[in-house]
């Protein structure tokens, strides 16, 4: 038997390993998550360049807004200022609820981007971003800060680590399915292979580990929404906000414009059944 045709043997038996593991994910992720694929081995400098850099890559793929004229400068400004003062309201109400919080995270940077859609973005360090598209969506003050405070809580909720962790575990995974990738360049024979398989065997290992992770990360979004919209209320009961106006508000039109907002929206259905439980707790005390 050939070297070329053991190698595309070997091949196949390891791509149908990933196919296997691929299949399990919807069922498997569930568990790496709740035992949270030993996060804590992970190191907070390298999650926090991580999640840097994979938010840098996700600003830059989002389409610019339009060069401003003078009254909407004006207003960006404004905007601009209004995010900065309910950022400082809300990393103090952050800093009094979760006391040990500064040794994560030393402060809250708050920025806004000239991103045309609305959205938000951050980094396990602590920057948040809110997309111009934001300012646009005209959010009294109490839906704006909720969603700025919704964002917070994905970096207090270390939704950041946990998801760098999940990407690890999965490229590693891809390491020990396909070693021919990572040996490739140092090996006499296999640099003697064809260039189609080794492009092939890269291509698996990329696809285990890139689906093997975007995958788990979808199954436990729902949970770290779950998880941020607490924060949030927790963040925005210092401030005497009413939930109820800010469900109102959030029952948007535009539900389907991008994952953003249909995020939002899931929240505004969280925070309706919040407000229910209240409505009926208080008509229990009346009675």
């Amino acid at each position: 038997m050939s070297k070329k045709t053991t190698f595309y043997r070997c091949f196949i038996i390891k791509f149908h390993k990933f196919f296997a593991i691929l299949a399990l994910v919807p069922f498997g992720t569930q568990t790496l998550h709740a035992q949270e694929l030993n996060i804590q081995a992970v190191p907070s400098t390298i999650s926090h360049l991580y999640s840097d850099v994979d938010m840098r890559v996700r600003l830059a793929t989002k389409p610019n807004e339009a060069t401003c004229n003078l009254d909407q400068c004006v207003d960006n400004k404004i905007f601009d200022l209004k995010v900065q003062q309910m950022g400082e309201l809300l990393s103090e109400a952050a800093y009094q609820a979760y006391p040990n919080l500064h040794k994560k995270i030393k402060h809250f940077d708050f920025n806004v981007a000239d991103k045309k859609e609305a959205g938000m973005a951050s980094n396990a360090s602590g920057k948040i971003v809110i997309f111009r598209g934001v300012q646009h969506l005209d959010l009294p003050d109490d839906a704006l800060m909720f969603v700025i405070a919704r964002e917070m809580g994905h970096v207090i909720g270390g939704h950041h680590d946990k998801n760098t962790s999940t990407k690890i575990f999965f490229s590693i995974l891809a390491g020990v399915l396909f070693p021919a990738v990572t040996l490739i360049s140092a090996s006499n024979v296999a640099a003697q292979a064809t260039t189609a398989s080794s492009v092939a065997t890269s291509a698996a290992s990329t696809a285990t580990s890139y689906f093997g992770s975007e995958a788990a990360i979808s199954r436990s979004k729902p949970t770290q929404l779950i998880e941020s919209d607490d924060i949030a209320i927790r963040l925005l009961d210092t401030t005497h906000w009413d939930m109820k106006s800010v469900d109102a508000v959030l029952r948007l039109a535009n539900a389907a414009d991008n994952d953003w907002i249909k995020d939002l929206q899931a929240s505004q259905k969280y925070l309706a059944k919040k407000s229910e439980k209240v409505d009926v707790q208080i008509y229990k005390l009346g009675a």
